[in-house]
């Protein structure tokens, strides 16, 4: 103990002695340990802690496989989830929901929250019980009770956690609901901001819908049933439906997925795609470390010779110097947990909104020991080898003066080893952030088909307070006639969704005098909305004209198609004055014509194919004009303007009604590519690190050469060289590894890029050209990083450096 206090002792003392080399390998082993600890902590969060269910290895999500329209996971229709239920023998019970939204009145102001509907068996399905009360039964369920079961945060927030919230009567969409339960705090389903759960209540109508598709099923495996038996088990059942029902069911498939690779979705791969950045940037850094201790050891040579001459083991030496690594390590370690803290903070808007906010990356024990352990190992490990070959050290050459040895020969080229690796990892990481900023430009370039910009959009959630048609298009024409004599406004309009905001809403269709084609499904995007909205958006019109405000319940019933429709059925004809009927409009006056063909609008975000889609007027909408609440204002100015006189009117026209998801459409599309624009700012901040730690090695080394060539430079520059023929000398070496590791760092993307892929849109994980751009940015780099020494070398005076000799 004793010896090792000395040693510390020692150590700290020739650390102050040196403050530069120990800030710099300090500051970068704090940034690689720290970095790497953000991400384990993210990924024990995320990936290793179990989901807030009993025995939650066992629970599976259900989906259509419709790969056909592009929807490898799509929604179920009800009457395929009781199929299911009912003939599956790989279950222990199956249940389904349905997202639902509602204005929540009463004991405050008019809010939104999201909830769902929910099949009884949902509870006993994930293995759940309430903190407080009970959920509902399949009674309440069958016969439609107005009972509520809450969450955790919604009888915080709303209701401070009153004890007595059971069957308190709370107000939803103007109705009477009776609490009868609080889930716990951790108990989430898919979507963290969803609060409550009520009877799904399938109608004899609904359980035979085939051609609707809006449910999200949760099954439980019997023990000893694997994914694969069940997924087998599943298409079984799903191939015995397509031929039952060949219409509705023609490319209808199903698959099963466990519940938490599910919830993540890319999230697994983003975090190992970090993870292996984060060691590069900390093995980085480590390979400075051992450069640096390297470039110490030889420098400190004579000094370690005299305590070997002296009686000193190469065992106390090796000691000494592998306890002044780890110190370093140490110290960098308990830097890098400040850094990990805000690495954390980052990394916590990655985590899915499936997961339990548990899933959020935190300091705990396990955080610490992984640190601490972390900064040991590195230490120990990356001060060994400098340790090992300073001890090999001649005693008789280290103390003649300007003597050279065997150990500076080893030791220039491992240092040399240490550069080309650096660039190497450096350049892997440089192609991974250049990738990411090659896909974010291709989104960005990418045609919207309508003008996002002064567009404001928000919520006025009707639900049930207007069950009737006439008066919810009543409401929607007041809002629309007061919002759009607003100062600053120049359009609003109502609409079912907006882009970007939903990948489905689809409906089925029919096309008059026209046969169905067995190679497309007949599914397109159905979108409903005001007369002006497509206007609103500034939608280009490419054939026929827009609504006009004229389209009511009484008029013929019309349609707008999407080019995508267009090209699919009339490539060479014009679109116009064809008819389609939309599913569940099977009768002949329900037949829409075709008045207009608008460009395809992005509607399902960028990484999604389009699909064909279609647009009615509200007036003539298939579902009720309350399901149609998002509001879209197109404004002069700032478009968040407007949104304090629009809570007024809303207000005015009906209390009880909310304004909520107040946001921009500018905002709403930065949503869609705020997980790439994340990942190509740590990517790209890693090898932002990488470059520099790699540029300030090759500059040690460089610098540390210049030192130790000294003689040689003076001799050549008093035999006639030229500064020039110096600089150029030193610069060729400083090159030459940073070709090595280039050629190295080249082989290595070519095999690591691969796993970005997922992630990537409009440029291959192996562009070449974004190859070729990161080795010639490295290269200039290095150019820059050994120009200084090289500098440095044209400068000895061979008079000053011979009288030394």
């Amino acid at each position: 103990m004793q010896t090792l206090l000395a040693d510390l002792r020692y150590g700290f003392r020739l650390l102050r002695q040196s403050p530069g080399f120990t800030t710099i390998a300090i500051l970068a082993l704090a940034l690689g340990i720290g970095a790497n600890t953000a991400i384990f902590s993210t990924l024990d969060a995320v990936l290793l802690r179990p989901l807030p269910y009993a025995d939650p290895g066992r629970l599976v999500m259900v989906w259509e496989d419709a790969s056909s329209i592009g929807f490898a996971h799509n929604t179920p229709a009800p009457a395929n989830y009781f199929d299911w239920r009912e003939q599956n023998h790989v279950f222990t019970d199956i249940a389904a929901v349905r997202g639902r939204t509602r204005a929540l009145t009463g004991d405050g102001s008019a809010e939104q929250v999201l909830g769902y509907q929910a099949t009884a068996n949902l509870f006993s399905v994930l293995g759940i019980a309430p903190v407080i009360g009970r959920t509902f039964t399949e009674t309440e369920d069958r016969d439609d009770a107005k009972v509520v079961v809450i969450g955790y945060s919604l009888w915080q927030s709303r209701y401070a956690g009153a004890t007595d919230i059971i069957s308190r009567t709370i107000l939803m969409d103007g109705e009477a609901y009776r609490v009868i339960g609080v889930l716990p705090r951790d108990v989430v389903f898919r979507d963290t901001r969803r609060v409550f759960w009520i009877p799904m209540h399938v109608t004899p109508k609904l359980r035979a819908t085939r051609g609707s598709h809006f449910l999200n099923c949760v099954a439980r495996l019997k023990p000893g049933v694997t994914i694969a038996a069940a997924n087998e088990e599943i298409r079984a059942i799903a191939t015995r439906l397509r031929r039952q029902y060949p219409d509705e069911n023609r490319d209808t498939g199903a698959i099963v997925t466990p519940m938490k690779e599910d919830l993540l979705g890319r999230m697994r791969t983003v975090l190992i795609v970090l993870m292996c950045a984060a060691g590069c940037v900390l093995l980085i850094a480590c390979a400075n470390l051992a450069s640096l201790l390297l470039t110490r050891a030889v420098a400190r040579k004579r000094e370690l010779a005299v305590r070997m001459a002296l009686g000193a083991g190469r065992m106390r030496l090796i000691r000494q110097m592998v306890t002044e690594g780890a110190l370093l390590s140490l110290l960098g370690g308990a830097l890098g947990l400040g850094f990990a803290l805000a690495g954390m903070q980052v990394l916590s808007g990655l985590v899915p909104l499936g997961l339990p906010s548990t899933a959020k990356p935190g300091v705990d024990a396990r955080l610490l020991l992984f640190t601490f352990a972390l900064s040991l190992v590195t230490g120990l490990i990356f001060s060994l080898l400098p340790a090992l070959a300073a001890s090999r050290a001649s005693v008789n050459d280290a103390l003649k003066q300007g003597g050279r040895s065997g150990a500076d020969t080893r030791g220039r080229r491992t240092r040399d080893a240490l550069v080309a690796l650096e660039v190497a990892a450096a350049l892997v990481l440089l192609t991974g952030a250049g990738l990411m900023i090659e896909t974010m430009a291709k989104l960005r370039a990418v045609d919207l088909g309508f003008r996002p910009d002064h567009l404001l959009t928000l919520r006025t959630p009707q639900g049930s307070l207007y069950d009737d048609s006439v008066k919810a298009l009543q409401f929607q024409q007041r809002v629309l006639e007061q919002v759009r004599a607003l100062p600053g406004v120049e359009a609003a309009a109502y609409a079912s969704t907006l882009p970007f905001q939903s990948t489905g809403n689809t409906q089925g269709y029919r096309l008059e005098g026209v046969q169905n084609d067995l190679n497309f499904s007949p599914d397109a995007l159905y979108r409903a909305g005001s007369w002006n909205y497509l206007q609103t958006l500034h939608v280009k019109l490419r054939e026929g004209h827009f609504f006009d405000g004229s389209e009511t319940p009484a008029s013929h019933p019309v349609i707008i198609i999407n080019e995508t429709f267009a090209r699919h059925y009339w490539p060479h004809q014009p679109a116009v004055g064809h008819r389609v009927s939309i599913d569940g409009e099977q009768a002949p006056e329900k037949w829409r014509t075709i008045v207009g063909v608008v460009e395809d609008v992005q509607e399902r975000g960028y990484d999604l194919w389009m699909k064909p889609g279609f647009y009615i007027p509200t007036t003539q909408e298939v579902y009720p004009p309350s399901d149609s609440d998002y509001l879209v204002v197109r404004t002069k100015a700032n478009p968040l303007e407007p949104v304090a006189a629009i809570r007024r009117i809303v207000a005015s026209i009906n209390p009880d009604i909310p304004v909520a998801n107040v946001q921009t459409m500018d905002d709403i599309i930065d949503r869609n590519v705020v997980d790439r624009r994340q990942q190509m700012m740590l990517l790209g901040a890693f090898a932002a690190l990488a470059l520099a730690l790699a540029a300030i090695g090759l500059y040690g080394v460089l610098s540390y050469a210049v030192t130790q060539r000294a003689r040689e430079i003076g001799l050549r520059i008093a035999l006639g060289a030229s500064g020039s023929s110096v600089v150029a000398m030193v610069v060729r070496q400083g090159l030459a590894l940073t070709g090595i590791g280039i050629a190295i760092g080249l082989a290595g993307s070519w095999a690591a890029t691969r796993s970005l892929k997922n992630l990537l849109y409009g440029v291959t994980a192996t562009d070449p050209v974004t190859f070729a751009e990161v080795a010639a940015l490295l290269m200039l780099i290095a150019l820059a990083a050994c120009w200084i020494p090289a500098r440095r070398a044209s400068k000895v005076d061979p008079i000053k450096v011979l009288r030394e000799e």
